[in-house]
């Protein structure tokens, strides 16, 4: 007779083991050493961390430890160091075998960096409140953009054409037929 396996709770997407466990086991607690998490290896781009110092923490029953790294996400590197203590539990990480490490962290993908509009326009109903109250027929809104070291994209500069176009509208309905007879 076959024996079944049934799984309960929750399905995880990670893949690995937790950093401390991986860094208890090397000489040194493997400072110098890449850790890639295996969740950011989606990108095309080369995600790691490069272990810069190790640090217990007393209490055993977290499974966590505080790391600090040299982070690189999506081929680019962070310029300050970083300390990593609350995911460390998560077994999502992975050893890069020393052999394996330049060729892992050589990034040879080229990223077009996205030019976003400084306006763009306000969503239909919001247009009509605006155009109302200030007489504008075509009101714009300005974009706030936050930049940092992640983002593969940038304000456009005063002149610059951007590279996106951000259009707003009702977009293509479901069901045309319902909105023949609407304004």
């Amino acid at each position: 007779m076959a024996q079944v396996i049934k799984y309960i709770g929750r399905k995880t997407d990670f893949r690995g083991k937790p950093l401390w466990e991986i860094l208890g086991n090397l000489k040194n607690h493997g400072v110098g050493r890449i850790v890639v998490r295996s969740m950011f290896e989606r990108y095309p781009e080369p995600s790691y961390m490069k272990i810069l110092k190790v640090e217990a923490v007393p209490n055993e029953e977290t499974r966590k430890c505080r790391v600090t790294i040299e982070r690189t996400f999506r081929g680019v590197t962070q310029p300050k160091p970083v300390v990593l203590y609350s995911s460390t539990y998560k077994a999502d990480y992975r050893l890069i075998p020393k052999d394996e490490e330049a060729d892992y962290c050589k990034c040879n993908v080229t990223k077009e960096q996205l030019i976003v509009p400084r306006e763009i326009n306000f969503p239909p109903l919001l247009r009509e409140f605006v155009s109302e109250e200030t007489g504008n027929q075509n009101p714009m809104m300005k974009v706030h953009f936050k930049n940092n070291m992640n983002k593969m994209a940038r304000l456009a500069k005063p002149e610059e054409k951007p590279t996106l176009d951000i259009s707003m509208g009702l977009g293509k309905p479901a069901s045309p037929k319902l909105y023949e007879n609407c304004l």
